[in-house]
């Protein structure tokens, strides 16, 4: 039986970049509290699959897949649609998409690569709510992913620690404006080897084993997306009715 603090039984959530990794993680954990859940990516291939994965499970939610590119106002728009045609509501969105694999002093950083990083990690967000707003009803909640990086400085990632900064403050702000109608919460993952990680840092699984011990982890092992998908668990579900505006570090340490 589903501990009702945490069942999402009946609720329809959007999950960017939910083709992989943390966002993977995600819906399939949302799914697994009984929420309908909406994958979102540009890669429909990867949302796809996730989809039919969290269907052919013992989930009690439902899901389907929607290319959206998050840079696109009007994309995040008719992915919002999609969502409230497909199951005829929309409670909870989260902004999960975003990254960037250059690593440049910010001297040296490209211009282009510049504004690529903040249309993908914060002008998305700015999208997806404004999208979300538009069908939302009294008790929606809004999920914003941010990282370490937007507190911890990282020479090479100024410029996607500047958008992840970004996001911080659009958080702790919605949560002024849209409450009490909505709630907005921002995640800080901490090291979560993901695809997107391995590639960006050029390692490979065999490269991680120990690392929890090079991070100096107190928790004693390295971040998983079953981790952060169960702090969004918590953030969307009953038991978090009174946390809003809040930045949460999940990183294994301080």
């Amino acid at each position: 039986m589903t501990n009702p603090l945490f069942d999402l039984t009946g609720d329809v959530a959007v999950i960017t970049g939910a083709g992989r990794g943390i966002g993977e993680g995600m819906a399939k954990t949302l799914a697994d509290a009984g929420c309908n859940v909406v994958c979102a990516s540009r890669s429909m291939d990867e949302i796809t699959r996730v989809a039919d994965e969290i269907n052919a499970s013992s989930s009690s939610g439902r899901a389907i897949a929607h290319a959206t590119d998050v840079t696109s106002a009007e994309d995040m728009d008719a992915l919002a649609q999609r969502a409230v045609d497909e199951f005829g509501r929309l409670d909870i969105w989260v902004n999960n998409a975003g990254g960037s694999l250059v690593s440049a002093p910010l001297t040296e950083l490209d211009e282009a690569e510049w504004d690529k990083t903040l249309a993908t990690n914060l002008t998305s967000v700015f999208h997806g709510v404004r999208a979300a707003c538009k069908h939302f009803g009294e008790g929606s909640r809004i999920v914003n992913t941010s990282s370490l990086a937007a507190q911890d400085p990282f020479p090479g990632s100024g410029h996607y620690s500047a958008a992840k900064a970004g996001v911080l403050m659009l958080t702790k702000t919605l949560a002024h404006e849209l409450g009490p109608k909505t709630r907005v919460n921002a995640i800080l993952p901490g090291f979560v080897p993901t695809d997107t990680v391995k590639k960006a840092l050029d390692m490979t699984d065999e490269d991680f084993i120990g690392f929890e011990d090079t991070l100096g982890l107190p928790a004693g092992r390295l971040g998983t997306p079953q981790d952060i998908g169960a702090l969004t668990l918590y953030l969307c579900a009953p038991a978090s009715e009174w946390v809003t505006g809040q930045c949460i570090r999940i990183a294994g340490k301080p």
